[in-house]
């Protein structure tokens, strides 16, 4: 469907259900063969017959970024992986190392071999497949370049100087705006992950950061496609067993903000569409039991309900002029939130905005409309008939990007088996009631409001927006001030006689 993002993460689908009154644990696929060498050193792997040429994919997580910077540190957890890309050594001189980057990258598909966040950093390689002697050649560059490595002065000048080396970080761009806005009140601020080293940099310091935070016992090689589980277990511990340290200090777990109600104006230079974004925090926990997945789908039906009757609103009223929703709905660093985004051109979005508001006040007032209702849940129905085939069809490097992300926000990676069963009987207890009540339950929490135009036609701000929707979605309630009590009447004394006592107060309550 355009602009929903629908992510099918098998036995992961990224939050009310009633009717499932115990909790069922969720039993991790055994699919994936898990294996943990005695330094600590944990790896997982995936065998695909079913897709046979698919290329080989590898990555190797390390529990360590930005947040584990000192202030004398900054910026090296971004320059070691620059480093490591360069690093020459014996088994991989200059030549060798070349031709290993021309073969170990997917031409049609090609992923930065590095990325920095705050807490992690993973390393990426992508074979051909049939080549057991290019995966072992893989292993043996991850253990003595990245995981074990003995990096020189020229490694060091090599990951200052040489430009364009293929690093990338989460965020892509720390310093946009929405981003900027998330991080307050967070102690990921003031730490980027992509921030270069300032003044002279000392070898011996980056040495002794890496040795303190890349030790086997946080790092996790995942391994996705048709590949010998015999022969990879042997080589891997073959590559990595040597490896030595251990974590003397905690992993820094990386914590975002929640979304505040605001409003947020970006102003962008080579656009020439208006987006107006609403953002809104989403309950998360790690998905563990049944009941939280099912809550969880609960919440996220009722989403794409309101996405479609927006997307069926728009397309009536402003077919073939360029108005495109979208929903994208995402777990960050222990935060979960959905943004509603509708692209438009600069002189539409006045009434786009007043069209999604009116549209979004009526799902609130009276609900779904049943027949939206009816075709999505036939169309879900279709989906999870068509699930094995589905599974099939799906690439080594989507099965190993759901892997990772399921393993750093806490979910259960079941198996399709038991994700058929338990999404068969969530959805033969949905109805429109249960839709219509989490629907209104998003629609009364208040969004952060962001526009993003271009620089030269800003027609409207972000503010005037969010007022007319918290008028008419979350209108401020008045104060309700209770009257004071009438003072009891107090008996004159009489004379000669006891004062009469005084009234006790009623005790405050808040």
């Amino acid at each position: 469907m355009q602009g929903l993002k629908v992510r099918y993460i098998i036995g992961v689908v990224l939050l009310s259900v009633t009717g499932f009154a115990s909790a069922e644990p969720l039993q991790p696929d055994p699919a994936w063969q898990q294996g943990k060498l005695e330094n600590g050193f944990n790896w997982q792997l995936l065998q695909t017959p079913q897709r046979p040429n698919d290329r080989i994919q590898l990555r190797l997580a390390i529990k360590t970024g930005s947040l584990s910077e000192k202030a004398s540190e900054k910026g090296y957890s971004y320059l070691i992986p620059r480093m490591a890309l360069f690093h020459q050594s014996e088994a991989f001189p200059a030549a060798t190392l070349q031709n290993f980057w021309r073969q170990a990258t997917d031409p049609d598909m090609p992923l930065p071999p590095a990325v920095v966040s705050y807490d992690y950093t993973i390393y990426s390689l992508s074979l051909p497949n049939n080549r057991p002697d290019l995966v072992k050649q893989a292993l043996s560059w991850l253990a003595t370049s990245v995981a074990g490595a003995q990096y020189t002065e020229n490694s060091l000048q090599s990951g200052l100087t040489v430009p364009n080396i293929p690093v990338a970080t989460l965020p892509v761009n720390a310093n946009d705006p929405v981003w900027r806005a998330r991080l307050n009140g967070s102690a990921m601020l003031g730490y980027d992950p992509g921030q270069k080293p300032n003044g002279k940099v000392d070898l011996a310091s980056v040495n002794s950061f890496y040795q303190k935070w890349y030790t086997p016992d946080v790092m996790t090689l995942y391994v996705a496609g048709h590949v010998d589980s015999r022969m990879l277990s042997d080589s891997i511990t073959q590559a990595f067993s040597s490896l030595e340290g251990k974590r003397s200090e905690p992993v820094s777990v990386a914590v975002l903000s929640s979304v505040k109600p605001q409003a947020i104006d970006i102003l962008q230079d080579k656009s020439t569409q208006d987006t107006l974004s609403l953002i809104w925090d989403i309950d998360w926990l790690p998905i563990k039991d049944s009941n939280v997945l099912l809550r969880y789908w609960g919440s996220d039906l009722a989403r794409e309900a309101i996405y479609r009757s927006l997307q069926k609103s728009f397309k009536q009223k402003f077919a073939e002029e360029g108005v495109t929703p979208g929903l994208d709905c995402r777990v960050q660093y222990q935060k979960a939130s959905c943004t509603l985004a509708i692209s438009a051109p600069p002189e539409k979005m006045a009434a786009v905005a007043d069209v999604a508001l009116n549209e979004l006040a009526a799902i609130k007032q009276n609900g779904i409309d049943p027949e939206l209702f009816n075709d999505m849940m036939k169309e879900k129905q279709v989906q999870l008939s068509q699930l094995f085939a589905a599974y099939a069809r799906t690439s080594t490097d989507v099965l190993i990007s759901q892997r990772l992300i399921s393993q750093q926000n806490g979910v259960v990676d079941i198996a399709p088996e038991q994700y058929q069963l338990l999404r068969q009987a969530f959805l033969g207890t949905q109805n429109l009631e249960q839709v219509n009540m989490e629907a209104r339950r998003l629609l009364s929490q208040e969004a952060a409001i962001v526009l993003a135009q271009p620089k030269e036609k800003q027609t409207m701000d972000a503010e005037q927006i969010r007022q007319k929707f918290t008028q008419v979605l979350w209108p401020k309630l008045p104060a309700v001030v209770e009257p004071a009590p009438e003072s009891p009447a107090v008996a004159e004394p009489q004379e000669g006689g006891p004062a009469p006592a005084l009234p006790i107060p009623a005790p405050l309550t808040r």
